[in-house]
């Protein structure tokens, strides 16, 4: 194995991790990983079997998962009966969204906290409408990114 290959490899394994954090499988998340160093970055389920060494059935379901999330996408060509996967252009606005989702249920669960808690302390509650606060700040500022990127794109 080339030196240039090991490097590829550590990179898909720890961007691979770095994409576990977004609710992928880890087989999911190096198959994203794979996407984004390899060149040509269209690939076929072959040559994903091949690299991963893993089965027809992993990449597959992954595959499955991936195209059903918008997170990648696979085209084909006219002399060539084969898919060729690649990641979608709104493949980061998919996990910024749900980094958005995420945040508004927690938003939710917050001031349910305050509205239940006692006068008695009131520096706790003071804390999270601070958080919340600060939630609702990062929440604006993502959105405006992504409509930003989206009037972009258009």
């Amino acid at each position: 194995m080339s030196t240039q290959e090991k490097r590829m490899r550590e990179t898909v394994e720890e961007t691979g991790k770095v994409f576990e954090k977004f609710d992928l499988t880890p087989m999911q998340g190096r198959i994203v990983a794979y996407f984004t160093v390899s060149d040509p970055p269209e690939k076929t389920f072959d040559e994903l079997v091949k690299y991963f060494k893993a089965s027809k059935s992993s990449i597959s379901n992954s595959l499955s998962y991936l195209l059903q999330n918008k997170i990648i996408d696979y085209k084909t060509f006219a002399s060539d009966r084969k898919r060729y996967f690649f990641i979608t252009d709104s493949f980061f606005m998919v996990y910024f969204n749900k980094v958005l989702e995420n945040v508004t249920e927690l938003k939710q669960y917050a001031y349910r906290t305050v509205s239940m808690r006692t006068p008695e302390y009131p520096v706790a509650s003071e804390k999270i409408l601070k958080w919340i606060e600060n939630a609702n700040r990062f929440q604006e500022t993502i959105e405006n990114t992504l409509d930003s990127i989206k009037s972009e794109t258009k």
